[in-house]
């Protein structure tokens, strides 16, 4: 066991990134924050994390209200112990013709994707700011989950791809600032399909969408949070910013 905390925000069902991220992290010896909107979906990776001796705190989390994010944090803090890995993995695409999307969609987007990525990016960094580097003088990582959107704008996304290309900017900004002082900041584009909740909630469609894709044809969850796990342990000397993670099969 180590004496660091993480924060992941966007924890959902097992079968999703923000909760392997937070098993992998657990798994490493921190004690990790999981933050998401759903107690029973929360309730469940604790129940995981704390059945293979990790260490693990639920908080209820709208990641788009600041006194959700700034209650969060100071959770976190309030540990006493060094704020070391920050994970910022919230945004769900809802494709719609441009002509039919809302200014109501746009906004939803704009507000889970970046305003929740900007707010939270504070909050981590003040926190990071005011504690001690570790022995790689790294004061802490935080890392945004990206998407292919974040790139290119593909028809049906107009919502998705502005917002998450805005989150993009910050996280680029951000690594820019704040790399001096010792606080890494990355963006992990997701390209593909992931194969977990989301796609198989989705019943019939989700499975053939699945089956299409072929064997290690989708995004698995658990070798993703390897690869954010990867970035983070990066020495000062060689950091990455931006990391493009995709399934053999998928064309780009």
């Amino acid at each position: 066991m180590s004496n660091e905390t993480a924060v992941i925000i966007g924890v959902g069902e097992r079968q999703g990134l923000g909760a392997a991220v937070a098993i992998k992290a657990a798994a490493e010896g921190m004690h990790v924050f999981v933050a998401g909107r759903t107690r029973a979906k929360l309730d469940r990776i604790v129940a995981l994390i704390e059945k293979e001796g990790g260490r693990v705190t639920a908080v209820i989390t709208d990641s788009t209200q600041p006194g959700d994010i700034e209650h969060l944090f100071a959770c976190a803090v309030d540990t006493g112990q060094p704020l070391r890995l920050v994970v910022y993995n919230v945004g769900r695409n809802l494709p719609a013709p441009f002509l039919d999307t809302t200014r109501r969609l746009v906004e939803d987007h704009w507000r889970h994707c970046t305003l929740g990525g900007f707010l939270a990016g504070q909050a981590a960094v003040r926190a990071m700011l005011d504690q001690n580097p570790d022995s790689n003088r790294c004061r802490g990582t935080i890392l945004y989950t990206g998407a292919s959107a974040s790139l290119r704008g593909k028809p049906l996304f107009a919502g998705f791809a502005s917002a998450k290309a805005a989150l993009r900017a910050l996280a680029q900004s951000m690594a820019r600032e704040f790399g001096p002082e010792g606080i890494h900041v990355g963006h992990i584009v997701i390209d593909g399909v992931v194969d977990g909740a989301l796609v198989r909630s989705i019943g019939t469609l989700g499975k053939l969408i699945l089956r299409q894709k072929g064997s290690d044809g989708a995004l698995l969850p658990d070798e993703v949070a390897r690869s954010f796990w990867a970035v983070h342990r990066q020495p000062p000397s060689a950091w990455t910013h931006e990391l493009d993670l995709r399934p053999y099969r998928e064309s780009f």
